[in-house]
């Protein structure tokens, strides 16, 4: 539901898209488009379109699908693609995918449906990238286990205006980590298992992801880019260079060590995410080494604005080093490990070091900032267990004297804010800002309680999280504790203002509120 507030600030034609498309969850275009629609990875001069047909219909109709694409949402003079219908199939799940790569117009609004059947889509808007830009909004993601709670976050970002949508990772959960916590939000995978074991598993999350109607808004409203974490795959997984093979840490898996049911269980995992995220990854699942099956990490020009780097931190990195992942002293092997592979290291310094952007802002998965309390660091599986490539990221733009680093964080399930120092054992100076978002559903510190594991001299979180703070004082702001939502960049030729949001996932019509708000000028951090 609309505030006042929210009512006044938004335009014409937001408000008339979103009356329409809540209108349309009571109509035929439910059942015909049970997942809606979305689009992604936009370009200066096309994006990808997506939507999926349900299949009952469509073994009854056996129709074309027609794709409209106008500047305007009545579609005058709009441009059409009909899609056969032997091109919607079984092999993808009935999802379609059109890609307009050189049919758009740069830093333009375009609106967008599917027609099958006679049956019209939810009506669908993006805007292309800019050339040249005063401003460019980008909205941020993360962890949205569907049955930790209710996606209303995403009703508040659907009315947002922004020029994308960055989606951080685990847009799934492969497990079911129990019951669900908020009522009608149960799961139940196809295989009866409770975690993925094929591809059917992987796919019913997404089509039961997909039904929630704020994520289906969202996605209608706004274009995404995506990267992934682990939950797309299997939890906290990690590449065993010298057995060419995925490792995890999931407690009694069907799939054991067997290296041919893994292989396979990571192509399931990956076909089921590329026909469902709107994307333009590099594809090649016969290949036979499986780190080239498919290439995630890509980058996207913001005009001389910005450049938005989009990482891939689970496929390549090797384990994580030391005794354990979670409230460890450390070992001299931090220094060793890779995160990013040689290959992707190399193609970021070279992202990094190009010129002619005024921002280079990172889609970073995990927590890149130090943070370690009373000799323990929080997390190995975040930067902390990848601190030599780290170190050198930091030294490559000290040399280069570059304060313009943006970092799109997530994973740790709670909002932070951070300098981002040339070094963390004697920092000097300030080379950029770390924005970490919250989870959007998925369940905290204060719920989960691991915090005490670790850390069980402290009485509170709230007196845990001031003693983190004290410790590593480039972080200039957490919240572990009742905080779900999303998070706001918004870049300006001369700063780079963050908006982090609560939105509280156990009520579906919560208001959203003001967690922290930021702005970096190169070299100074500052609350506002």
């Amino acid at each position: 539901m609309l505030t006042r507030r929210e009512f006044l600030e938004l335009s014409g034609a937001t408000l008339l898209l979103l009356s329409l498309n809540q209108l349309s969850f009571a109509t035929d275009t439910e059942e015909v488009f049970p997942q809606g629609v979305a689009s992604g990875d936009p370009t200066q001069s096309g994006i990808v379109l997506w939507t999926r047909i349900n299949p009952k219909v469509h073994r009854r109709f056996q129709s074309n699908l027609l794709v409209q694409v106008a500047d305007n949402p009545e579609f005058k003079e709009a441009f059409n693609r009909s899609i056969p219908a032997s091109y919607i199939s079984e092999s993808q799940d009935f999802t379609v995918r059109v890609d307009l790569e050189g049919r758009l117009r740069p830093n333009k609004t375009y609106y967008y449906r599917f027609i099958y059947a006679g049956v019209p889509s939810m009506l669908g808007r993006f805007k292309t990238l800019p050339y040249r830009a005063r401003e460019v909004s980008i909205a941020f993601v993360v962890c949205q286990n569907y049955a930790d709670g209710y996606y209303t976050a995403y009703s508040h970002l659907a009315k947002e205006e922004l020029n994308m949508v960055v989606h951080l990772g685990d847009f799934i959960y492969e497990k079911l980590y129990g019951p669900s916590r908020v009522p009608g939000r149960d799961l139940s995978l196809p295989s009866g298992e409770k975690v993925c074991v094929n591809l059917e598993d992987y796919r019913y999350l997404y089509r039961t992801y997909l039904s929630d109607p704020n994520m289906r808004l969202a996605r209608a409203m706004h274009p995404f880019v995506n990267t992934w974490d682990d939950h797309e795959f299997l939890n906290d997984y990690y590449y065993d260079y010298e057995k060419e093979i995925w490792g995890y840490f999931v407690d009694g898996h069907p799939v054991g060590e067997d290296r041919a049911k893994i292989l396979k269980l990571r192509q399931d995992a990956v076909k089921a995410w590329i026909e469902y995220i709107p994307s333009k990854v590099e594809v090649d699942m016969s290949n036979k080494d499986p780190l080239k099956w498919v290439k995630i990490y890509r980058d996207f020009n913001l005009g001389r604005l910005g450049k938005l780097i989009v990482l891939d931190e689970r496929s390549y990195r090797e384990r994580p080093p030391c005794d354990k992942r979670f409230g460890a002293k450390g070992c001299p092997e931090q220094e060793k490990t890779s995160m990013l592979g040689r290959e992707q290291l190399s193609w970021f310094r070279e992202k990094l070091l190009q010129r002619g952007f005024k921002w280079k802002v990172v889609a970073n998965s995990v927590q890149f900032s130090r943070s370690q309390t009373d000799g323990k660091f929080g997390s190995l599986d975040a930067w902390e267990g990848y601190a030599g490539e780290r170190r050198k990221i930091l030294q490559w733009l000290k040399e280069k004297d570059m304060k313009n680093l943006i970092l799109l964080s997530g994973d740790r399930h709670a909002s932070m804010v951070a300098e981002v120092p040339d070094s963390y054992e004697k920092p000097s100076q300030v080379l950029g800002a770390e924005f970490l978002t919250p989870a959007l559903s998925s369940i905290n510190a204060m719920e989960g309680g691991w915090w005490k594991r670790d850390w069980s001299n402290y009485t509170s979180l709230e007196e845990l999280q001031k003693a983190e703070m004290s410790q590593n004082p480039w972080i200039k702001h957490i919240n572990s504790i009742n905080c779900w939502g999303y998070s706001i960049i918004t870049l300006k030729p001369d700063r780079a203002e963050c908006t982090i949001y609560s939105v509280n996932k156990n009520k579906r019509e919560a208001e959203k509120l003001i967690d922290a708000r930021f702005v970096y000028r190169p070299g100074v951090l500052e609350r506002v």
